[in-house]
């Protein structure tokens, strides 16, 4: 009976472990539906600390977009059915261009590119999860953004260029450039996707699956490039044969994957690491599992100085667990003490407890200098005595860096590596490279990422001015305001959310933070308060904050209940009921504003009398409610954008009756609408894939996309002073567009009458002519909606040829995207 009790209870014991991983995993298997994964995060960290470090911002961050993508049947959406329907909209798109009105959208790229701190604490461009130099040209770089696609650089990060804007996954972890065709990439995705261009990135296909988890690392054998191995968060390593087409893993009994490094000098020597570290001396066939490690994650050093040193750094619970040496190529390994110092922490001198290992984690060794070992966490350590000991190079604050004497790099550092002695640093913030390692001082790093238009924005404010300004909030890189006047200046840290600029004094604006902290600036952003939070002083992740758009000063934010200050927020009053939960969504009619909405998950209230009486819950639309747009001139007359199948819906009775919008809308997730104040009731809705119109004109919606990248859409506003609808995307930044109504003459507009390609049909090329030179984006797809030709940035002078001369005979597409609209063409080739 003993023995059975005390297998119970090292059971018991054994699965709540288990649970520590179990939520990442169920994220990563694709088979679980997503209340499942909530309900099994939160129950693990029911218990635990959510502050910095614990992972739970990230799970919160995950379960925001999760929500909103989720699928009527409860799962999210797979990257098979997003590519199954891009290439089906686009057959769609190709056989009904002939019967389309050219419309004139025109997006247009505002950034931001780069980053100004003024009042904002961690400041940067974007999250980059993956970087790889050609080993031939250091001037020839291509990195990875989280939501942002692939970019490329060929004059040593002077200017860089999307690669993948019109693939349909954008989501990348890893990137590899293959070492003996400098013209073939590859990218590792989420699902263990792996993705391989061989035009340089103008076109991807899938081309491998590794598992089911985020795809860590891409690492080639130069000399057999056949031979590709590739790590797996949470399933493993892998080794392919055949250049990535077919995958198998080399080590069944570890189910992570974090590293794998050839030995200098000696492909045939490989480490790996996962919970364990392991080394196989016959190319990656077999591998021996090396003792004497704790089961955390692991990543390797290596350096050409001395081919027989490993370093492994290894991680516990998130913060850092230890470093080993080994001075006889991996066969057995030194523990060193640090005396219980954190390198992954936010500490300067390691003493605290924060950290978010793996996912910042990173390891690099000077190849010619194997004493020099730079680790990072959230900061950016150094050693010049082989590990013994660490001094800090960075911090995430540049005022702190600067006084400290220093380097600034941004936060929450996903890898490290060196090309020959340069380092560079992959942060959530960009990249930062260190020319000189050897000597620290405030300027110790250089940040590369300017150019790369890859801010993750969750929400965007503008105002209503000629020349315009907006404010938004983005994930890892705080709220950023642009005037023509200031550009991009940054103004809050953090992960920033809502964020809008005031009616009467366009100095004035609004941020917050995560879960609904709140801030203002009275001096365009130069210095930031912090706000009262009313009641219980949290929300959502993404916080509904809201100014009347009648009463100067007055502010609305809704946690569980909806709160109103008259004062900018120095004090507050409750004008609802408890919710019994927090909202995701409120809004103000701007034509009367004692009518609001407010919804949670899937039901909407709504008050007529700004709250003076309790909020009364309207009919449900169905699905979640993601977002809630009020008629400029009709308080009841509102549209949706759910998780419903049907997409998009409208009711004109203030929400008792509501009317299906799906009509030809593809199966993409709705996620903004705005209706415009053109006469015509015009509505526009974002998805994650695309922007797209209607009015009382149409009976169908229009795409409203030219020039846009297939990125998330997360908000939409528009400015009538101007005449423009500003795109908050979430991976791309901020774009912006004419709005529908806006004038266009005859002679600015392209159509199929106006263009001709010739010879039709063809056979080895075709010539595009035009009436005058433009810049046009070419595209050529077959029937069936894939694109298997793309030139992005062409220079057309009247007449431009592309070669068709490795396609079969058959019916293609061939679509021009230029300033002055889109026209497609059909064409044959025998």
């Amino acid at each position: 009976m003993r023995f059975k009790l005390l297998l119970l209870i090292a059971l018991f014991f054994g699965s709540l472990a288990s649970q520590a991983q179990e939520y990442l995993q169920m994220i990563d298997a694709g088979t679980y539906k997503v209340q499942e994964i909530i309900n099994n995060a939160e129950a693990y960290f029911a218990n635990r600390d959510k502050g910095r470090g614990s992972g739970y911002k990230q799970f919160k961050r995950w379960e925001y977009n999760a929500l909103r993508m989720v699928k009527e049947n409860g799962y999210l959406p797979t990257t098979e059915e997003r590519l199954n329907e891009l290439q089906r909209w686009n057959a769609y798109l190709n056989s009904t261009a002939q019967n389309r009105a050219v419309l004139s959208d025109n997006w247009v790229e505002f950034g931001p590119k780069a980053w100004s701190a003024t009042s904002g604490w961690n400041p940067g461009v974007g999250r980059i999860t993956g970087l790889s130099i050609d080993e031939g040209n250091s001037n020839h770089m291509i990195v990875g953004a989280n939501t942002g696609g692939v970019w490329r650089t060929i004059d040593g990060a002077q200017t860089w260029t999307p690669l993948n804007d019109y693939f349909s996954n954008l989501s990348v972890y890893s990137v590899t450039i293959h070492p003996s065709n400098a013209d073939t990439y590859f990218f590792g995705s989420t699902g263990g996707r792996i993705f391989k261009s061989t035009d340089a990135g103008a076109t991807w296909n899938l081309h491998g699956q590794i598992g089911s988890s985020n795809v860590n690392k891409i690492l080639i054998n130069p000399s057999n490039p056949n031979m590709i191995f590739a790590t797996a968060e949470n399933v493993g390593i892998y080794r392919s044969m055949d250049g990535g087409a077919t995958w198998v893993k080399v080590i069944a009994g570890d189910n992570r994957g974090y590293d794998v490094e050839f030995q200098p000098g000696d492909l045939s020597v490989v480490y790996a690491s996962g919970s364990g570290f392991h080394k196989s001396v016959d190319g990656g066939a077999t591998f021996t599992t090396i003792s004497g490690f704790s089961n955390g994650p692991k990543m390797i050093g290596v350096s050409a100085d001395n081919a027989n040193v490993v370093y492994v750094l290894e991680a516990a619970n998130g913060i850092f667990g230890a470093f080993y040496t080994s001075n006889n190529t991996g066969n057995s390994f030194t523990k060193l003490n640090h005396g219980g110092l954190n390198f992954f922490g936010y500490s300067t001198s390691g003493n605290d407890n924060s950290g978010q290992a793996p996912r910042d984690m990173g390891i690099a060794v000077n190849p010619s200098n194997v004493n020099e070992v730079h680790i990072a966490g959230i900061l950016t350590w150094r050693s010049m005595n082989g590990g013994t000991t660490f001094s800090c190079t960075s911090d995430w604050i540049p005022g702190n860096a600067a006084a400290a004497n220093i380097g600034y790099c941004h936060a929450d550092v996903d890898d490290l590596m060196f090309y020959g002695n340069t380092l560079y640093a992959i942060t959530d913030g960009g990249i930062f490279r260190a020319s000189n390692t050897g000597t620290v001082t405030a300027n110790y790093y250089e940040d590369l990422t300017d150019g790369l238009g890859i801010r993750q924005f969750y929400k965007i404010g503008v105002s209503q001015e000629n020349d315009f300004k907006v404010s938004g909030g983005s994930q890892d890189n705080g709220t950023s305001f642009y005037s023509a006047a200031t550009e991009w200046k940054d103004w809050l840290g953090a992960d920033g959310m809502e964020s809008f600029i005031d009616k009467t004094n366009s100095n004035i604006f609004y941020g917050t933070s995560q879960f609904g902290q709140l801030y203002r600036t009275n001096n365009g952003g130069s210095t930031y308060t912090g706000l009262n939070e009313p009641g219980s002083g949290s929300g959502n992740w993404v916080t509904p904050f809201e100014q009347d758009p009648v009463l100067p000063n007055t502010i609305y934010v809704g946690y569980n209940i909806i709160y109103k200050s008259s004062n900018s927020g120095a004090s507050w009053s409750a004008i609802s009921q408890n919710f019994g939960g927090n909202l995701d969504n409120l809004k103000i009619s701007p034509s009367n504003n004692q009518i609001m909405y407010a919804s949670r998950g899937p039901v909407i209230h709504k008050t007529t009398d700004a709250g003076a009486t309790n909020w009364v819950q309207v009919t449900t639309p169905g699905g979640v409610v993601n977002s809630i747009a009020i008629h400029p001139t009709n308080p009841d007359k509102i549209a949706v954008a759910t998780t419903s199948g049907n997409r998009v819906f409208v009711s004109n009775d203030g929400g008792a009756v509501w009317t299906d919008y799906k009509l030809n809308l593809p199966n993409f997730s709705a996620l903004a609408v705005i209706w415009d104040d053109n006469g015509k009731n015009g509505l526009y809705l974002g998805m994650d894939y695309g922007i797209y119109y209607i009015d009382d004109t149409f009976t169908d919606w229009q795409p409203y996309s030219n020039l846009l990248p297939n990125v998330i859409i997360n908000e939409l506003d528009i400015n009538n002073a101007n005449n423009t609808l500003y795109a908050g995307t979430y991976g791309r930044g901020l774009w912006i567009s004419p709005l529908v109504d806006s004038t266009v003459g005859i002679e600015e507009v392209i159509s199929e009458n106006s263009i001709s390609i010739y010879p039709n049909p063809a056979t080895s090329e075709f010539t595009i002519a035009l009436p005058k030179s433009m810049k046009a984006e070419v595209r050529v797809f077959d029937i069936t909606g894939k694109l298997l030709i793309y030139e992005a940035n062409a220079t057309i002078a009247n007449k431009h040829s592309v070669d068709v001369s490795f396609l079969s005979s058959g019916t293609y597409f061939v679509r021009l995207n230029t300033e002055e609209g889109t026209a497609t063409k059909k064409l044959l080739i025998n």
